[in-house]
């Protein structure tokens, strides 16, 4: 099989990366997010060609989330720029710039602007991966019982398209 593409060098321009569309959550869903997918892209199987692991540059605008999920894969994120807060389950953690943070397989989490300026952050995964899960009734309750509830926004961000 053929190896996939993938540049070894992707240039930063004034709007993202040569060459990378910017996406959204979700054609036509104004959220206030952006999404470029900067290294490799989903695969089916490990033997699929192409990179192992996709790194994804989020940007949410002032006052935007990203989408109160969960999932069976770990992934890690960088901050690049800005203020947010990571809620990882009941916790609520102000982050800035050059923070890590590691969500773990299937805990509930979401990223929140903080700030008055543009929040970004890259976000580590699998490229071989599960899709996002709607947290369930009692993940909600247990996050609206804690601090992390009054910082979360559960139905910001339409949930995943779901797949037939």
């Amino acid at each position: 099989m053929e190896k996939a593409s993938q540049k070894r060098v992707t240039r930063v321009n004034g709007k993202g990366w040569d060459g990378v569309e910017i996406e959204g959550y979700r054609p036509g869903a104004a959220t206030g997010v952006e999404r470029h997918t900067i290294v490799g892209g989903r695969k089916q199987s490990p033997t699929d060609p192409g990179p192992g692991t996709e790194v994804r540059y989020f940007e949410l605008a002032p006052g935007a989330v990203s989408r109160l999920e969960k999932h069976e894969h770990e992934h890690f994120v960088i901050v690049k720029r800005g203020l947010g807060y990571a809620v990882i389950e009941q916790d609520v953690t102000e982050i800035a710039s050059n923070d890590v943070i590691y969500v773990a397989p299937l805990e509930v989490h979401q990223f929140v602007n903080r700030g008055d300026e543009p929040f970004g952050f890259y976000c580590i995964v699998s490229a071989v991966r599960d899709f996002s899960q709607e947290p369930s009734a009692e993940d909600l309750a247990r996050l609206n019982a804690s601090p992390a509830g009054k910082i979360a926004k559960p139905f910001a961000v339409p949930p995943p398209a779901r797949k037939n």
